[in-house]
């Protein structure tokens, strides 16, 4: 039996709603001027989507790996560390 993953229906739930904020944001009074708000509850919700995929590899056994600028974390079981035990 196979199982089933809420991977892929939570991340295009996610995106279709993003989608629609920007979309709705864009053609309501003002026209043409996305507020902050709605760009950040976007930003929210493909950030969720994106948790969905990480968990679900992370499940699968896969290493996930997150940047941001300089700084680099990776988890998953291909974590090893050097003989530095510090």
């Amino acid at each position: 039996m196979k199982k089933k993953h809420a991977d892929k229906p939570i991340f295009y739930a996610c995106l279709g709603i993003a989608v629609a904020l920007l979309i709705f944001g864009a053609i309501t009074p003002p026209p043409a001027i996305i507020d902050g708000s709605i760009l950040t509850a976007a930003a929210i919700l493909l950030g969720f989507a994106a948790l969905a995929i990480v968990g679900q590899n992370l499940a699968n056994g896969k290493e996930a790996t997150f940047t941001h600028g300089q700084t680099e974390i990776t988890i998953g079981e291909g974590d090893e560390k050097n003989g530095d035990n510090q």
